[in-house]
């Protein structure tokens, strides 16, 4: 595979750089030369590297390289040092929270950031920690949520008009809420509680805690691909920091290969994969892997990934409909693009609705067909008069 073309700023280059495995001699040596070349805008520098969630990276290169400014040098501790504070703050709600659930006999798991700063990343400071996404069955949502608010834990406003709904009504219709809870000042613990993780659209597929936690012997495969599934289906391998994560994940313990990747192709998840894999590779430079390889087709990876890189320059992130788009873009078989602009048309007109009416709220199911487009015609026309 040719190497990629795509034009890059200075201080997207050193956050790359600052990606090292090991800092050894011939690298510190190429970071020093580039310094020596490049002045960097240092608040953009910074700014990026939060964007991205490589501040911990960047401090552990740049402390061990001269003609750093102090200045910059000083920012970079007083953010680590932050970081894991919040981390070690967060882990342990965590546990007391995972604790309180277990007593319950609520199954759950950990994923994303809470997962893998405490299980993937050889130092948890290493990964910032925003939110603390738990999967919980769907029939022990409600209870969670009962147990947890003797505890402190509130639902966020938007999620009230649900429960003056049937319980079934905010099962279907979501996939988490998000429970917070005060803890110093300003500072606040935030859970994403879930009871299904979604690949953009409920109606392409989605994964619930059974679907994980059995077969037990492949917790971690399902782990990957939960993380394929919310960091390159629903974000397009936007941040670096997602490719880390899937560094270390992958780095960090034996793969049944076999498994992982007969259940990556089944769900269509197969390139997108293929895509991180090959930037773990570029960036840190995972072993290639023989048997993985030959399934791996080049030119196609190539426009994704070239595709995925022109946005590590920018903040923004990306909307829905360019992530749907780069899925069915990343799609080799014509039937299963098919099958994701299917599930997005569908999605766009048979889809539930929380309508104000007077004083009352009137929710209207996804099930009424095309009842639920019509009435929602009429309620926009009425509006616009």
């Amino acid at each position: 595979m040719t190497d990629m073309k795509v034009a890059r700023s200075p201080e997207l280059t050193l956050l790359l750089m600052a990606c090292m495995g090991e800092l050894s001699t011939e690298k510190m040596a190429q970071l020093t030369l580039f310094l020596q070349q490049h002045l960097p805008d240092w608040d953009r520098l910074l700014k990026l590297a939060a964007h991205h969630r490589l501040i911990p990276f960047l401090y552990r290169t740049f402390r061990e390289t001269p003609a750093i400014p102090t200045s910059f040098l000083a920012t970079l501790r007083q953010e680590c040092q932050t970081i894991a504070t919040d981390n070690l703050l967060k882990l342990h709600e965590y546990k007391r929270v995972a604790a309180l659930l277990t007593s319950h006999n609520i199954e759950h798991i950990s994923f994303k950031g809470i997962y893998l700063a405490e299980h993937s990343y050889p130092q948890s400071s290493l990964r910032p920690i925003g939110d603390i996404d738990i999967l919980v069955a769907e029939k022990d949502l409600y209870e969670a949520v009962r147990i947890l608010a003797p505890d402190g834990y509130q639902m966020g406003a938007k999620y009230q008009p649900y429960l003056r709904q049937a319980e079934r009504v905010m099962l279907d219709e979501l996939h988490e809420i998000s429970l917070f809870k005060p803890f110093y000042a300003t500072s606040r613990f935030d859970i994403d509680l879930h009871w299904r993780v979604n690949f953009l659209l409920r109606e392409i597929d989605s994964f619930q805690l059974h679907d994980i936690l059995y077969p037990d012997d492949h917790l971690v495969e399902n782990q990957v691909i939960l993380l394929v599934l919310h960091h390159g289906i629903n974000n397009l391998w936007e941040r670096i920091g997602y490719i880390n994560d899937l560094y270390f994940m992958l780095r960090s313990t034996d793969i049944d290969w076999t498994w992982l990747l007969d259940k990556l192709k089944r769900y269509k998840l197969d390139m997108i994969f293929f895509v991180g894999l090959y930037w773990c590779k570029k960036l840190w430079g995972l072993p290639a892997l023989p048997f993985v390889q030959p399934l791996m087709p080049a030119n196609h990876l190539h426009v994704l990934a070239e595709g995925y890189e022109r946005k590590w320059d920018e903040y923004s992130l990306n909307s829905f409909r360019r992530m749907l788009f780069d899925f069915a873009k990343a799609q080799t078989l014509f039937t299963n693009k098919l099958t994701i602009y299917a599930a997005y048309s569908r999605s766009f007109i048979f889809r539930s609705s929380l309508i104000n009416i007077k004083d009352r709220q009137l929710y209207i199911p996804k099930e009424w067909g095309f009842t639920t487009v019509l009435i929602r015609a009429i309620l926009a026309l009425r509006r616009h008069r």
